[in-house]
């Protein structure tokens, strides 16, 4: 028993180390960054990116593939309903991969256009690896709170809303500005989440969770009709708007990595679990 106890607490001071030297890094590379509205503040907002009637095809695209359960669509496209996979957000679903099923959204992935809005901003090269239709369901029990997407290296995501996006109801993104570079405040909330799961025994690491330092008070939701862009450093504390209670929000979702980060594998977000139940 003591020695596992020993064997655990190791594996997580290796971990906190390689989070810590990841961090440190990730800073200076955003200290190197060529300053602007996206480098300091983390995002950044587009109007107009798609228009009203193909921002409409898409939510009647998401329509027609959602089910209640998960499951394989076609190729690596898949419906992950994250209620399969983890406790948190669990009223959203997701069609993942989803330009492998849409001619439009294919011409998209491959038109470089996506990674060039990031790295006319950062400098540096980007790799699209997916794009995904999220479907945000009305929930104001299981949001979760303030975090980062992972810990290091950084991603990047561009959210394009479907739906308009009006009030706190529509469950706006939400982001704690500049916050991508405060990197003390983020090894502290690195600390404190292996703490807990050590004293607690818990089997599931909090990843990127920021529980400590970050409050509404100190947010920005961001609202904005169908066809608005929102650019977005992952390595922000951010989260969907916690009293979701109005209308189902719909986005197109682009996920990218620094092209230098980039092992070349499929992205693959609860598809493990949906393998496993087929």
């Amino acid at each position: 028993m003591i020695r596992k106890v020993i064997k655990n607490i190791k594996y997580h001071i290796t971990n906190v180390r390689w989070e810590i030297a990841g961090l440190l890094r990730d800073c200076k590379n955003h200290l190197q960054q060529p300053v602007n509205e996206f480098s300091l503040q983390g995002y950044e907002i587009i109007q107009n990116f798609l228009d009203q009637d193909e921002c409409d095809r898409l939510i009647e695209l998401a329509n027609h593939y959602l089910r209640d359960q998960s499951y394989l669509i076609y190729g690596n496209c898949y419906l992950v309903c994250r209620n399969a996979v983890q406790e948190v957000d669990s009223k959203v679903q997701q069609l993942m991969n989803v330009q492998e099923v849409d001619t439009q959204l294919s011409q998209l992935f491959h038109s470089h256009k996506i990674e060039e809005l990031f790295e006319q901003r950062i400098g540096q090269k980007l790799r699209l690896k997916t794009i995904s239709i999220q479907v945000d369901n009305l929930d104001t029990e299981s949001k979760r709170g303030f975090h980062n997407d992972n810990i290091t290296p950084p991603g990047f995501k561009a959210f394009i809303y479907l739906n308009d996006v009006a009030d706190y109801g529509d469950g706006p993104y939400t982001i704690i500005p500049g916050s991508h570079r405060h990197t003390f405040r983020k090894i502290i909330n690195h600390l404190y989440n292996r703490l807990i799961t050590v004293l607690s025994r818990r089997k599931n690491y909090p990843v990127g969770d920021m529980r400590l330092f970050y409050s509404d008070k100190q947010s920005v939701s961001i609202f904005g009709k169908a066809g608005t862009l929102i650019l977005s450093n992952q390595q922000l504390a951010h989260k969907g708007w916690q009293k979701h209670d109005q209308n189902k929000r719909y986005v197109l979702v682009c996920y990218l990595k620094l092209e230098k980060f980039d092992n070349g594998e499929l992205f693959n977000l609860g598809q493990k679990a949906i393998l496993q139940t087929a």
